[in-house]
C-alpha cells in the first residue's frame, strides 16, 4: 500500500504542474485537511476540505508569481508519505524571493488523502510522521 500512496502523491504533483485542478480535488478525501507549519503560506493555518484547500492555494497565487514546486526526497511509512519539495517563487507586490525548502506529510486512507501537514524543517517532518531517515 505505502509505493501506491507514493504514486498517487506524486499523480497529485504531476496534475498540480499541469494545473489539472480537478484532478488534484479527486484524490482529496471530503473531509480533508492541510495544516501549514512552515510560515512559507503566511496566514494559511488550516484549510478544511477541497474547496477550502483550493482557495487557500488561489489566495496564494494570487501573492506570488513564477512559482515552481520541485519534487524532493520521498520518505513512506503506513499511511504517510513525507515529500521534500523546494519551492521557488516571488512576490507579486514586494518582489520578495521565495527559495525554501517545505516538507509536506500526506496520510491516505483508502487510496484518498485525507490530511496534509507542511513543515520548513525535513526531520521535524519525519519525526511528526514516526519516521527516521
Amino acid at each position: 500500500m505505502s509505493q501506491e500512496n507514493v504514486e498517487i502523491v506524486r499523480g497529485i504533483w504531476d496534475a498540480d504542474r499541469r494545473r489539472d485542478v480537478e484532478a488534484v480535488r479527486a484524490a482529496y478525501a471530503p473531509d480533508v485537511e492541510w495544516e501549514d507549519c512552515t510560515g512559507l503560506w503566511g496566514d494559511w493555518g488550516v484549510a478544511r476540505g477541497p474547496d477550502g484547500i483550493q482557495e487557500a492555494w488561489r489566495r496564494w497565487y494570487e501573492a506570488f508569481e513564477d512559482v515552481q514546486m520541485e519534487f524532493g526526497e520521498v520518505a513512506e511509512g503506513g499511511d504517510n508519505v513525507v515529500v521534500t519539495y523546494h519551492a521557488h517563487g516571488r512576490g507579486r507586490g514586494s518582489g520578495a524571493v521565495v527559495d525554501q525548502a517545505i516538507t509536506l506529510i500526506w496520510t491516505l486512507r483508502d487510496g484518498k488523502v485525507v490530511r496534509i501537514r507542511g513543515y520548513g524543517d525535513r526531520a521535524q517532518a519525519l519525526e511528526a510522521a514516526g519516521l527516521r531517515e
